[in-house]
């Protein structure tokens, strides 16, 4: 039988598109839904069934370069490749309690934008959002204050997105566990007759993030003739599209534990390949001199603008100079 070789897919985000802001909305008190996540936000209208916008709760800011304009700052899904802007993420969460409420002002602006919302400065539409359990009053006050006054919102209800989710599938009455893996904690919350138990609630600092490290670590170390292959965007695609949640984990080890279970279940995947270039002698040498020649242009560029700009400023101190002479000359004169 031929074995199976499975193929990264590298998926690329597809930009969301922007959708309409229909009449019967515009005339509507129609609430906003936010389930405000660390790992992705969701967004949509209370009298949708499923949310409108699913993206990636963090923004790209490229680095200022001297001489050019700030760079546009790509959120969610209108960022094309996160593993060339890696190192220019933002998020607004520490762990799963908001900070950069900078940040978070523009993930609002994304999402009323591409809910069609064009109000002239305010949005007049109640909004639901969700917050971690115990979250500080402190964080939920600038977060109103953000709503209120920036957006001019009429109305806000907080909510515990594993309580919303436990209710929703219909154990608003029962007793129960509610266990919500989040992307940086997890929160154990037990539930009494319909009542959260919030007093005996737990939170434990591990979560998906932390699990997509630890495996991205892993395969580097096991593989280390592909390290710079192995990014955390394809590590974090084995987690989510070949990994389980083992309900009997130590019966599980025991399977895998066996070689004949081993080769009927191993997962084998396939790198995308990249042929290597071998360059002739010559064709290293000319490549280095093409470089330093890139270089020496370079280095003559950053010069002439350091030039242009320090003429402009003895210019401006010049006029300066002249405006205060002049000055002196009047006041002499009276």
């Amino acid at each position: 039988m031929a074995e199976e070789v499975i193929i990264l897919k590298d998926l690329k985000l597809v930009p969301d598109k922007y959708y309409d802001y229909t009449q019967t909305l515009r005339n509507s008190n129609t609430a906003i839904v936010i389930d405000n996540g660390s790992f992705t936000c969701k967004a949509g209208w209370a009298t949708s069934n499923v949310p409108n916008l699913i993206f990636k709760n963090i923004l790209a800011r490229p680095r200022k370069e001297r001489g050019k304009k700030d760079g546009e700052t790509l959120i969610g899904n209108d960022i094309p490749n996160i593993e060339a802007v890696r190192f220019q993420l933002k998020s607004q969460f520490d762990r799963n309690v908001i900070t950069q409420f900078n940040v978070q002002e523009q993930i609002f602006d994304y999402t009323f934008s591409h809910l069609g919302i064009d109000s002239n400065g305010s949005i007049n539409h109640p909004i639901i959002i969700t917050e971690p359990v115990a979250n500080p009053n402190y964080s939920r006050l600038l977060m109103s204050e953000l709503l209120f006054e920036c957006y001019h919102v009429p109305g806000i209800c907080y909510g515990i997105d594993g309580l919303f989710s436990y209710q929703h599938n219909g154990h608003n009455e029962k007793t129960g566990l509610v266990v919500n893996c989040g992307h940086h904690t997890t929160h154990i919350i037990p539930v009494i007759k319909g009542t959260p138990d919030l007093i005996n609630s737990r939170r434990i600092d591990v979560g998906g993030y932390h699990i997509t490290y630890y495996l991205h670590k892993l395969l580097q170390l096991k593989y280390p003739a592909h390290y710079n292959a192995i990014t955390p965007s394809r590590a974090e695609e084995l987690l989510y599209e070949h990994g389980f949640l083992a309900v009997h984990y130590t019966d599980v080890l025991k399977q895998w534990s066996d070689p004949e279970y081993y080769d009927r279940n191993v997962k084998r995947i396939q790198l995308p390949y990249s042929m290597a270039v071998v360059l002739t002698p010559d064709q290293q040498r000319d490549k280095r001199r093409e470089m330093a020649r890139k270089l020496v242009e370079m280095n003559a560029k950053k010069r002439d603008e350091k030039l242009a700009e320090d003429e402009e400023q003895l210019h401006q101190l010049l006029l300066i100079r002249e405006m205060i002479e002049d000055g002196e000359q009047i006041e002499e004169v009276r």
